[in-house]
């Protein structure tokens, strides 16, 4: 997919409030096991769906399969997050290879000396983890797992899953091993001063990001992977998803939408940076824009009069609702469309649809954009 996020690491599933408690996260995450090997099925799961194609359909609905992966997901955020605080300052100065004894053959390898503390132990195989394996690396792969096996033909599959990839899944369940032990002793945790400086600062970082993602290709070309009209018939089959039941029962290549949200949560992006642009060059949000009469008069036909400001239109939606609350609120519409439920014509994904549907007619203008911006 063209629009992949960057290897840039950062939190993009959590709360700001399970920022500040990751082990909570840990917590809820095994809540209902006495043992990782649920989840670690789970996983498995999905790498099993990249091997068996259709399998996907042996399941109520893709739904079932895109909540198991973000279960996973958010739990390997919460391990980034704790692998920061733990372990404890003093503790690793003491754990860790003095540089004279450093084997070179084996730098790899070495890592922390072995304590007769598990717990301890554990945290160090955690950081181990995470020096090899940076949480949007993680991401990526646990996203093409779901992708893949949801069977998409928009675009090719990402990866071949291969000896490597069964490699990396392994390490993935020993991950999930590894916090569920530490979940484990650390019930009654109190997180230290320092735990929340860290923590709070992370939390600062999500909420001072200036867009949700990073991408390998930056924001500056919206209709380089799909054109305008595959977006917008792909919102078309969205709308009729949403009023059929059991729609996976008989349509494959849920895949497919996974990739277009992908496109929606990129557009979002955008303009939310093309809007803060705006607004930090001082621009007039009520300039008008000007338009050859017949593109004018075609549009206001389609009672598209808010195409003479469109920075207006872009100031009045990310004030009326923040960044943060779109994506929410398109997060959700994607999960219902994987449901296999009937939604109708419920008002809150109406609401949606039209704010995407208006973007990709703004992308289409920005040639007609004042020069000044």
């Amino acid at each position: 997919m063209y629009h992949q996020e960057s290897e840039d690491s950062y939190i993009a599933l959590l709360s700001g409030k399970e920022i500040m408690d990751p082990y909570a996260v840990v917590r809820e995450s095994f809540k209902d096991s006495s043992s990782p090997v649920a989840l670690q099925d789970e996983l498995y799961e999905l790498l099993t769906l990249t091997m068996r194609p259709n399998y996907w359909m042996s399941y109520p609905s893709p739904l079932v399969l895109y909540k198991k992966y973000k279960k996973i997901f958010r739990l390997f955020e919460a391990g980034w997050l704790i692998q920061m605080i733990r372990p404890e300052f003093d503790l690793s100065k003491k754990l860790s290879i003095p540089f004279k004894e450093i084997e070179v053959d084996q730098i790899k390898s070495q890592g922390f000396q072995a304590s007769s503390d598990p717990l301890t132990n554990e945290y160090q195989s955690l950081v181990k983890f995470y020096s090899s394996y940076s949480i949007s690396l993680l991401g990526r792969d646990i996203t093409s797992l779901l992708y893949d096996g949801l069977m998409p033909s928009v675009t090719n599959c990402i990866y071949e899953v291969d000896g490597y990839f069964v490699e990396k899944v392994q390490a993935m369940c020993e991950l999930i091993r590894v916090l569920h032990t530490i979940g484990r002793f650390e019930q009654n945790i109190v997180l230290s001063p320092r735990d929340i400086d860290v923590l709070t600062r992370e939390k600062a970082k999500f909420f001072a990001r200036n867009n949700l993602s990073d991408y390998e290709h930056g924001n500056n070309d919206i209709f380089k992977a799909s054109d305008k009209e595959e977006l917008t018939r792909a919102l078309a089959i969205i709308r009729e998803i949403l009023s059929t039941e059991n729609f996976w029962k008989l349509h494959g290549n849920p895949a497919d939408i996974l990739y277009y949200f992908i496109e929606y949560f990129y557009v979002i992006d955008y303009f939310w940076c093309h809007y803060q642009y705006i607004v930090k060059a001082g621009r007039d949000i009520s300039t008008k824009w000007k338009y050859p009469k017949r593109v004018r008069r075609e549009l206001h036909s389609q009672g598209h009069e808010w195409i003479d400001r469109p920075w207006e239109f872009l100031h009045d939606e990310f004030n009326k609702k923040s960044i943060h609350r779109w994506s929410h609120r398109t997060e959700r519409l994607l999960m219902d469309v994987l449901s296999n439920r009937n939604f109708g014509t419920a008002d809150e994904h109406s609401e949606v649809l039209s704010f995407l549907d208006r973007l990709l007619l703004l992308a289409d203008l920005l040639d007609y954009e004042p020069n000044e911006c």
